[in-house]
């Protein structure tokens, strides 16, 4: 091999290097350019609030407790402090999820808690779902919910009766139709006080399917209370 041609093939391999080294800079310097754009730019920032599934709340009270930092750039936006503002603020939010609608807005989907019954407390009748969670106001209640007879402040006790009750609608609806009220003193001792004055001992919440197979058969005999909370050993009494 001659010097000459040895010389070229350095310099083939200094050029290459070069043509690397110049590559690995452009990428750094596009990554870069990245990371600025999307990160602490105006180009990619919040500039407004899509609310969806909402129906007993409003567009506006979803977008108020949210508190959407407008202005910062969506990469560093803090969604799970989004979805934790709108369930702490407004108890008919079951589930939140809020998520980045690129270029230039947030998106916040809610899911609302389902009434199955309603309970009075302070000055008005507020809906209950079928956790016991006590979360909205509605006077009147809608049509089809039962009522719900118990001390509020006992969670555990609204809890069970809230079960029960929906539970019965939605295993029995012509039962659930008949029903007046749902008591309940502690969480063993619910009721069904049905509407023509009869009564139902329930018990404690659970074993619906059994208990309401057994009350088909127990509501057909002449009397004024009719027990299942023990569905396997029912009694009535005149």
């Amino acid at each position: 091999m001659t010097r000459t041609a040895f010389e070229e093939r350095m310099r083939q391999r200094r050029r290459r290097r070069w043509k690397r080294g110049l590559l690995a800079a452009l990428v750094v310097a596009l990554v870069g350019a990245a990371v600025w754009a999307i990160w602490f730019s105006d180009l990619l920032v919040a500039q407004k609030v899509r609310v969806s599934g909402v129906e007993q709340l409003t567009e506006e009270q979803v977008v108020q407790a949210a508190e959407v930092p407008l202005g910062t750039p969506l990469a560093r936006l803090d969604t799970e402090a989004i979805e934790e503002r709108v369930t702490d603020a407004l108890p008919p939010a079951l589930a939140v999820d809020a998520s980045r609608g690129w270029p230039d807005a947030v998106s916040v989907s809610v899911t609302e808690r389902e009434a199955v019954a309603w309970v009075q407390q302070g000055a008005g009748p507020w809906l209950v779902d079928g956790e016991g969670v006590v979360f909205l106001p509605a006077d009147p209640p809608p049509e089809g919910l039962l009522e719900l007879q118990v001390d509020t402040d006992d969670e555990d006790v609204l809890a069970a009766a809230a079960q029960v009750a929906d539970e019965v609608r939605s295993i029995d609806p012509a039962l659930a139709n008949g029903v007046a009220q749902v008591r309940a003193e502690t969480v063993d001792s619910v009721e069904l006080a049905l509407a023509d004055g009869r009564m139902i001992m329930w018990g404690s919440a659970g074993e619906a399917k059994a208990k309401l197979r057994v009350l088909k058969v127990l509501l057909n005999l002449p009397a004024s209370e009719y027990d299942v909370s023990v569905p396997t050993r029912p009694t009535t009494r005149e």
